[in-house]
């Protein structure tokens, strides 16, 4: 089980596939199985890495107070540990401020950037609703139906008219053997609640996409679209039947879009 020591923690990871380097990170209270239906893909093609931020998973749950600029430390050490100079970078919802973060302040660590269901600050109604689901955690609600309640906010109509897609989602999450803790996910939520990269990301100069749900209603189309215009260069691609979780909902066309896009 390889993991590696930060200055004040320990990060879980996986690395699979030969190539180009490119990392990917996970969003709120999710950890490098988040990533399990499209590594396979990715791999054929890239070195792929993928870890768990900390507070979640196998990783270390630290009791100081989490930023997102601390958790992109995290992944640069990553990098540096595994001798990769330059990456690809994809992050997903909070994995995107992650993403950001690092293209922001390690432009030279990250080859071509892709941001996935995310938006330049958390809005002020999905901190309540984050907080709201750290005190039900807290509170330990019944981790089944805690999860049940978060699918609404992730996955599209069309895939609860799905008669599985769902249920299997919750199923499986509800048996994993690493789910996420109380301390660890109130710790990135918190981290949520203080990003902000709006007025610093024209310093981000790698070429980027990014991707969002049309359906999203968590980090809604607007939010994605303003991000967007806010990096010189941005392409973005609106995925239709899709929202908060595209490479979830649908994992061979999220990895199509990204693996044309890295060439």
């Amino acid at each position: 089980m390889p993991k590696m020591k930060t200055d004040d923690t320990s990060l879980y990871y996986e690395v699979n596939g030969r190539g180009e380097p490119l990392l990917l990170i996970a969003g709120l209270g999710s950890d490098s199985s988040s990533w399990a239906g499209v590594v396979e893909m990715f791999s054929a093609r890239f070195r792929t890495v993928v870890f768990d931020n900390r507070g979640t998973g196998r990783s270390d749950i630290m009791r100081k107070p989490y930023t997102i600029r601390r958790m992109a430390d995290d992944a640069i050490r990553l990098l540096d540990h595994l001798k990769i100079e330059r990456a690809h970078v994809i992050g997903h919802s909070m994995g995107g401020y992650i993403a950001q973060e690092i293209a922001i302040n390690y432009p030279g660590s990250v080859n071509k950037l892709i941001l996935e269901s995310t938006a330049s600050v958390s809005s002020k109604r999905n901190n309540a609703l984050f907080f709201e689901f750290s005190k039900k955690l807290r509170e330990k609600e019944d981790f089944e139906e805690w999860i049940r309640t978060w699918t609404f906010w992730l996955f599209s109509p069309k895939r609860f008219d799905d008669g599985t897609f769902v249920s299997t989602f919750i199923r499986k999450a509800a048996k994993y053997p690493y789910p996420t803790s109380a301390d660890g996910f109130k710790s990135q939520t918190e981290a949520i609640a203080k990003f902000d990269s709006r007025g610093r990301l024209s310093a981000i100069k790698a070429k980027t996409l990014t991707i969002e749900g049309a359906d999203d209603i968590l980090i809604r189309p607007d939010e994605t679209r303003t991000l967007a215009k806010q990096i010189r260069g941005s392409v973005i691609q609106m995925i239709k039947g899709s929202a908060h979780c595209v490479h979830i909902e649908n994992p061979a066309l999220f990895t199509k879009i990204t693996v044309d896009f890295l060439g």
